[in-house]
């Protein structure tokens, strides 16, 4: 209880954080409930009436509009040129999605024939046919997107350049993390409950007892999160925040944390987020132990070893597996397979190539439109048999939804973010470089996922141990 009272006490709890929660729960309604169906359904089939998002947005407009006066007044808004470049960039986003055209058409060649396309373009469609994709977006489609992006730049503008200013110690880091990990619980003991026969024949696959014609990918768990890939991508999130909490911390179960959630990540056979957590728990780990090494030299020979021999085994088992051709651990030649074939770039190549027909023609500048252009690339893709609207990849998610422009301005929102990594890392190096690896974990990841909006959770705890180490600074 002492620790909670702390806690609440080091907030200073005003009126400004009030009118932020108030702004922040409509707005969390107004994603969650819109931003991922109105994509892919027509308005009347959303969860929420779609006049209902009206008040949703006005709600979150006023209190934040409220919440930027006061602090205002306390002098804690950035300097002009972040703000003026934050508003700039949101109104080029709303302009364009508003001034994309309310029917495209466009011609796509047939990679891959399935019922699904057959459905769409008929059963006598072959590969190499090109088909026409015709795309309608209504008026009530692009409000609702200039809407969302509108609330998304006020809430990530807020979220780096303000709010982290209202810390003075790092206690809100931590208890954050304590947040992640019950979230994180919460998604993992769902899935036992409601995927347990998926548990079972995962673990019968690895031992080799799977079913004849059967792969990792059908028995991968994926909880209420609707994509094995986001399950596998919320245990990475529970990483490093484990990671982050024990930088603060120093406590030995935060290890064990990590280990479950990885665990756990193995179930949802996210290929590329095992690897990424497996490398950024090692690069932790050996940090800590190179950093203690005088302190506890017989303890890290140990565990220094101890990691030795793991990677040395495991190189051993690799090998064998992929010089074998699978007859040895063919479970684990499975997956190498899988990382090493061509399938995963292949498919997302020719998302990239509609992505590339869309941005012709003079969008390069400022894009197709945030939320429109997943409508056009949806249909494009459904011709090739493959029923997916993301971009597959943040960079060209952020090109192709805003064009040139904001592909610069989020390349310079990593760049600084960067330079203020450079410049408070002396301040407590094991905490800066666990709250790095979650960026750059994220950064990597983002390279074939569109995940660009997840930085902006690892760039949060940077800014405020920035502004921490800044106020220190200060008052020195």
């Amino acid at each position: 209880m002492n620790k909670i009272k702390v806690f609440i006490s080091s907030l200073e709890l005003r009126l400004s954080d009030l009118m932020l929660l108030i702004g922040f729960l409509p707005f969390a309604i107004f994603l969650i409930f819109g931003q991922l169906y109105m994509q892919i359904h027509d308005p009347n089939e959303l969860g929420l009436k779609v006049w209902m998002f009206v008040p949703l947005f006005i709600i979150s407009v006023c209190a934040w509009g409220f919440y930027l006066y006061l602090e205002h007044k306390r002098n804690n808004l950035p300097n002009h040129i972040i703000s003026w470049i934050f508003a700039t960039i949101t109104v080029i986003l709303v302009l364009g999605i508003l001034i994309q055209p309310s029917t495209l058409v466009e011609n796509v060649v047939v990679r891959m024939v399935n019922d699904g396309n057959k459905g769409i373009y008929g059963p006598d469609i072959a590969i190499g046919d090109w088909v026409t994709a015709v795309i309608q977006i209504s008026t009530i489609h692009k409000v609702f997107f200039a809407l969302d992006i509108i609330l998304i730049m006020g809430f990530v503008y807020i979220g780096l350049f303000i709010f982290p200013k209202r810390f003075k110690n790092l206690i809100f880091l931590k208890y954050l993390g304590f947040a992640v990990f019950i979230l994180m619980f919460v998604i993992i003991f769902y899935s036992y409950f409601a995927e347990f026969d998926k548990y079972v024949n995962f673990i019968k696959y690895l031992l080799g007892k799977g079913e004849p014609g059967h792969d990792l990918d059908e028995y991968s768990v994926i909880s209420f999160i609707i994509h094995k890939n986001a399950f596998g991508m919320c245990m990475m999130i529970g990483i490093i925040f484990a990671i982050i909490n024990h930088a603060i911390d120093k406590k030995w179960w935060y290890y064990l944390l990590m280990a479950y959630f990885y665990i756990s990540m193995i179930f949802s056979y996210c290929k590329t987020g095992l690897l990424i957590s497996a490398l950024i728990i090692f690069v932790y780990v050996l940090f800590r132990l190179i950093t203690t090494f005088k302190e506890h030299k017989k303890r890290n020979t140990i565990f220094l070893s101890v990691i030795g021999g793991v990677i040395f085994v495991a190189i051993i088992v690799l090998g064998a597996a992929y010089l074998s051709k699978g007859k040895i651990f063919g479970s684990i030649y499975s997956v190498i397979e899988s990382l090493t074939g061509g399938e995963t770039l292949d498919n997302r190549m020719y998302i990239w190539d509609n992505t590339y027909q869309l941005l012709r023609d003079g969008w390069w500048i400022i894009g197709r439109g945030f939320g429109t252009y997943n409508m056009m690339i949806l249909k494009m893709n459904a011709a090739n048999g493959d029923f997916v609207f993301p971009a597959h990849s943040a960079y060209m998610a952020t090109l192709a939804e805003g064009g040139i422009l904001y592909l610069l301005w989020y390349l310079a929102l990593l760049g600084y973010v960067g330079y203020i990594v450079i410049k408070t890392f002396k301040h407590n190096p094991t905490l800066m470089l666990a709250m790095v690896l979650g960026a750059l974990s994220f950064i990597i990841y983002s390279t074939i996922e569109e995940i660009h909006y997840v930085i902006y959770i690892f760039m949060f705890p940077i800014m405020i141990f920035y502004n921490i180490t800044k106020n220190k600074e200060q008052n020195a």
